[in-house]
């Protein structure tokens, strides 16, 4: 019969007739136009900045302090102490530094020159004369915790957060495309029950037709003649909600996309090639792409990080400041940089917790018990991840069997439907069994509607999962 073409078009993967629409088109258009890829975007940027922020923090800094100072210091003037004398004194200091964080020592190396002049103001202004501090280069090197770096450990927690945003930000751009596939089957089965149901009243009406015909000339009975009237009426109503479905189904695609209209007859897309994976390669992928996965493995990292530095902070702690230069003292600034003298500085301090109660001891036990939980915040996220990919897996090759099953049911179902209704209209069967012959089309052409839809959502969130292009 003819109006079977439509059914053998869409089967079949060939465009029907109106303005055609394919799965990726409309995947394309939702990832170029959703909200969520938006917001997915701005946020990669924003991990972006952070760690390109991150990286220039690990070159060399060139920094130009600055400061003013003003002190007034007030003694009873009734005591001729010199040190206790009345005065005010306003002073500036200008220092220019180089620093370099040393990534493999864990400190900070530091090249500069600095300068300061200090003038005193008050009744015995002569017993403190101006001067000038000149210090043309300082080198000098500091270090707050020996025994830790804490540069190794911000190096592999920035870049496993980089790579878990990079990871994040595909991941929603799959969600995207998983969730308009699932919109687009949603309306290729809508239309596709729309084009089943209109042909089923249009069979209807006929066969009804021909029944009143055969009536009026004793050739169907009563009961048949209101049977088929009965069908043409559920065909009607069947008709009337499937065209409600399936403009629901338009309107949300229409919604996703954002577009102003949408009068497109979707194409059913050829069935992919194989994935060319086994369950342990998609499972590897899925570990290595998964933004949850990658995300756990840096709070992990973070939190080894904060147990190692409690673990050196709980015990003798030693920090160290050692410069070298040349400094000089004087009336003028070009007395101060004549004569310039070298100079060697050191400090070196030593923190014992004599007695803290036991605090620095319970901050690493509370470090050790967080990378503990982290640790198994990370096997459950595996486990979850794995029990995931293998069930899509599974779904998948399922889904795939049962759609080459339900299209060889398709086929078989037109057929014995067409033979019965020529043998209905011949007078060689019943109604009842042209309605049975029917109904079996019918829900063969469902059930692959169903299976075509099962198929591509769980291939898309195969996809999703490993991130697989």
């Amino acid at each position: 019969m003819k109006h079977w073409i439509c059914v053998i078009a869409l089967l079949s993967g060939m465009p029907t007739i109106g303005l055609a629409q394919s799965l990726q088109q409309v995947i394309t258009m939702a990832q170029d136009s959703a909200i969520t890829a938006f917001q997915s975007r701005y946020e990669y940027d924003y991990h972006l900045a952070q760690y390109a922020e991150f990286e220039a923090l690990r070159k060399p800094q060139l920094n130009l302090e600055v400061t003013p100072n003003y002190s007034r210091v007030v003694s009873d003037p009734s005591r001729n102490y010199v040190y206790l004398r009345n005065f005010d004194r306003l002073s500036a200091s200008a220092q220019m530094l180089l620093t370099q964080k040393m990534l493999d020592w864990g400190g900070e190396a530091y090249v500069g020159t600095q300068a300061m002049w200090s003038e005193y103001f008050g009744n015995d202004k002569n017993d403190y004369p101006r001067d000038f501090v000149a210090t043309p280069i300082i080198l000098g090197y500091r270090q707050t915790l020996l025994g830790y770096n804490p540069y190794r450990w911000e190096k592999v927690v920035e870049d496993q957060r980089l790579k878990a945003a990079r990871q994040q930000h595909s991941y929603e751009l799959h969600l995207i495309a998983e969730e308009a596939t699932r919109r687009f089957f949603r309306l290729v089965c809508a239309q596709g029950m729309l084009d089943m149901c209109e042909r089923n009243k249009q069979t209807a009406d006929t066969l009804y037709a021909i029944a009143k015909e055969k009536a009026s000339i004793a050739m169907v009975t009563l009961a048949e003649l209101r049977s088929l009237e009965l069908q043409r009426l559920n065909a009607s109503n069947a008709l009337f909600t499937a065209r409600n479905e399936e403009m629901v189904a338009r309107e949300a695609l229409r919604s996703y996309l954002k577009l102003d209209t949408l009068q497109a007859h979707m194409i059913v897309p050829d069935n992919p090639k194989p994935l060319e994976m086994t369950a342990d390669m998609a499972l590897q992928m899925a570990k290595t792409n998964s933004p949850l996965y990658q995300q756990q493995k840096a709070a992990l990292m973070e939190a080894s990080h904060q147990q190692q530095k409690a673990d050196k902070a709980k015990g003798v702690n030693v920090g160290m400041d050692v410069n070298v230069g040349l400094q000089q003292v004087g009336r003028n600034f070009g007395e101060a940089y004549r004569s310039q003298q070298v100079y060697m500085l050191g400090a070196v301090s030593v923190s014992v917790p004599l007695m803290d109660h036991g605090a620095a001891k319970k901050r690493y036990e509370a470090a050790t018990a967080w990378a503990a939980r982290e640790t198994s915040a990370l096997d459950e996220v595996e486990r979850a991840l794995s029990e995931d990919v293998l069930t899509t897996f599974e779904n998948l090759r399922s889904h795939q069997q049962l759609l080459e099953h339900t299209a060889q049911a398709v086929t078989m179902a037109d057929e014995v439907f067409e033979l019965n209704a020529e043998n209905y209209a011949n007078g060689i069967c019943d109604i009842n069994t042209y309605s049975l012959a029917q109904s079996r089309r019918d829900n063969a052409y469902n059930q692959h509607l169903t299976a075509l839809e099962k198929y591509w959502t769980t291939y898309y969130h195969l996809l999703t999962l490993t991130q697989h292009e």
